[in-house]
């Protein structure tokens, strides 16, 4: 009989959390290319090996989360951690917040993918075009210049990264928790402690939504701020549910409510929604198209001018979002219209003629 002895299994991968030594540099650009060849982007199949893969890409993307962090942090932003006031050696979730929170009039809220990582729209922009187009950077730099007089402030929520890993001293998403290294390459991932590995009153999307609203806005922010919402992917539904849960108490202060693909149904969660929401599906029409949907989803829809995947939304959208959330604090009592619409385009809805 044949016993296979644990010294003979593999070791897990490591790599270096050094993007020169990974082969890879950011240049002038703010594009990521390979050093040998500068042309070609990051490389995710470097073997047939499966894990192999994964953990090259987790050293690669902790050198551009850390990149993006530094980034963000040399801008009128700071980290705050949540439960507010919990140290960085405990359990806590991150989240950036503009400096000017506290005096702001208006306040910009990111709601992202619950899977995606904290300052993050979408690796494959990241990738494939610059770190400031696929990260907040770019959307922080343009809502921080916009010509209004009602200058906001920011929050980026962190609904992806909830997994508390105690031996890095931070919280992760799913997929960096099954990057996470192990005891050998064939080892199963480490199985998630639901008190360990969860924070307070940030155990899920859900959770970390209602500690923004209700903990993290009345506490820092002046109590008279009006809000604007984004809600990318499944952080549509999310916080949606949550404001149909508490409209009592945030009517008349949401002034505006844009969301990025994924069925929300935004109607029947919020009252009065057709006039301050606004829906942006993926699509092979121009960006802003006006599209069918306004009965579907109780607002307006619009193209996000890309039919290729849900994370690109915000890359392509967030200008438009923006000068939306501008409009309606500039203009006293702005009402969206509905768009007449006819045609049917590869989304399974109508467009504008």
């Amino acid at each position: 009989m044949y016993r296979l002895n644990e010294s003979a299994l593999p070791a897990d991968f490591d790599f270096p959390t050094d993007l020169e030594k990974l082969g890879y540099a950011i240049n002038d650009n703010d594009r990521i290319r390979s050093i040998k060849n500068p042309i070609q982007e990051f490389n995710f199949f470097i073997s047939k090996n499966e894990r192999m893969n994964i953990m090259q890409r987790e050293a690669f993307n902790t050198c551009i989360r850390a990149n993006i962090h530094s980034r963000i942090l040399s801008s009128p932003m700071t980290l705050t951690t949540l439960p507010l006031t919990t140290p960085s050696s405990k359990p806590h979730i991150p989240i950036y917040t503009s400096t000017n929170l506290p005096t702001c009039p208006r306040l910009i809220v990111y709601i992202g993918e619950s899977w995606q990582d904290l300052g993050v729209f979408a690796w494959r922009t990241i990738n494939q075009e610059t770190i400031a187009a696929g990260s907040v950077l770019d959307f922080i730099s343009h809502a921080m210049h916009l010509q209004s007089s009602h200058d906001p402030g920011i929050l980026i929520a962190n609904t992806g990264q909830l997994l508390w890993y105690r031996g890095g001293q931070r919280t992760v998403t799913q997929p960096t928790w099954m990057a996470l290294p192990r005891q050998w390459a064939v080892s199963p991932p480490m199985e998630v402690d639901e008190e360990r590995n969860r924070v307070p009153g940030n155990r899920t999307p859900e959770e970390h939504v209602a500690y923004i609203f209700d903990e993290v806005i009345p506490k820092m922010c002046k109590k008279d701020v009006m809000i604007d919402v984004i809600g990318m992917g499944d952080g549509g539904p999310i916080v949606a549910d949550y404001l149909k849960g508490n409209w009592e108490r945030w009517e008349g202060r949401v002034k505006a409510v844009c969301v990025g693909s994924g069925p929300v149904w935004l109607g029947e969660r919020v009252d009065g929604a057709e006039g301050f929401g606004k829906f942006w599906a993926e699509s092979d029409e121009p960006l802003d198209t006006p599209l069918t949907g306004r009965e579907d989803f109780g607002c307006n829809c619009y193209s996000a001018g890309q039919n290729e995947a849900l994370e690109l939304v915000m890359p392509k959208a967030y200008k438009s979002m923006l000068k939306f959330f501008q409009l309606v604090h500039d203009v006293p009592g702005y009402r969206e219209l509905a768009e007449m619409t006819t045609g049917v385009d590869d989304y399974g809805v109508e467009a504008v003629a």
